[in-house]
C-alpha cells in the first residue's frame, strides 16, 4: 500500500503542477511565476488541510514534492505554445490529481482520529484549496465558484470514502471505491460538458 500510495502521490503532483503552470502561461507570466503556480496547485490543498489539523505540514518533512512539482511545472514551458491543443487532456490528468489528493486527504483525517464529517471536509480541501489559491493569484474566478462539477464530485469521492471505511473495507479498496467515483464523475462532466445550474438576479434599479 505506501509504495502504491506515493506512486499516485507523484501521478497527482505531476497533474497538478502542469495544470497550474497553463494557468500562468495563459496569464502570461514570467517562469518564476509559473514555478509558483505550480506549486501552489500541487501542494496547496495539503499544506491547508495540516494547518486545519495541526500536524506537521507534509512537505516540510519531505522537500522533494515542493521541488517535484516546481520541476514539472518548468518542464511544461516549452509546451506551452500547444496548450491549445491540450485542454482535454490536462482536464483529464487534473481531474486525476482531485481524486488522487481527495482520497489521501480523507484517509489523513481519519487516521487522525477526525469525525466522518471533518475527513470529508478535509478530503475536499485536499483537492481543491490549491486550485483556489491558484486561481486568486491569477485573477481568476475560482473554478468551485463557476458552474462546472468540480468540487461536487470531490464531495462525493470524499463520501465515499468515508462510508467504506466505515464498513470496515480493505483500505487499498477504500481508496479506489472514492477516486474511482470522483474521476468517474469529473470525467463524465468534461464529456458532456455537466454543469451546476447558475444564479441569476437581475440587477435592481439604483435609488
Amino acid at each position: 500500500m505506501p509504495d502504491i500510495l506515493l506512486s499516485l502521490q507523484l501521478i497527482g503532483i505531476a497533474a497538478f503542477a502542469v495544470s497550474g503552470a497553463l494557468v500562468a502561461g495563459e496569464r502570461q507570466m514570467d517562469w518564476f511565476g509559473v514555478m509558483v503556480l505550480g506549486i501552489i496547485v500541487a501542494v496547496g490543498g495539503g499544506t491547508v488541510r495540516d494547518l486545519l489539523l495541526d500536524v506537521p505540514v507534509f512537505w516540510i518533512a519531505a522537500p522533494w514534492y515542493v521541488l517535484l512539482a516546481g520541476g514539472f511545472a518548468l518542464a511544461t514551458i516549452p509546451f506551452a505554445r500547444f496548450a491549445h491543443r491540450v485542454r482535454r487532456p490536462v482536464a483529464i490528468a487534473d481531474a486525476v490529481g482531485l481524486a488522487i489528493f481527495v482520497s489521501l486527504g480523507t484517509r489523513k483525517a481519519l487516521e487522525m482520529g477526525t469525525s466522518g464529517f471533518v475527513a470529508v471536509v478535509m478530503g475536499v480541501i485536499t483537492g481543491i484549496a490549491g486550485g483556489i489559491i491558484r486561481d486568486v493569484l491569477a485573477n481568476r474566478t475560482p473554478t468551485i465558484l463557476r458552474k462546472e462539477v468540480y468540487a461536487l464530485a470531490a464531495l462525493c469521492g470524499a463520501s465515499l470514502f468515508v462510508l467504506a471505511d466505515r464498513m470496515d473495507m480493505p483500505p487499498l479498496l477504500t481508496f479506489w471505491v472514492a477516486s474511482g467515483a470522483v474521476l468517474v464523475i469529473r470525467l463524465l462532466a468534461i464529456a458532456y460538458n455537466w454543469s451546476i445550474p447558475t444564479l441569476k438576479v437581475e440587477p435592481g434599479e439604483q435609488d
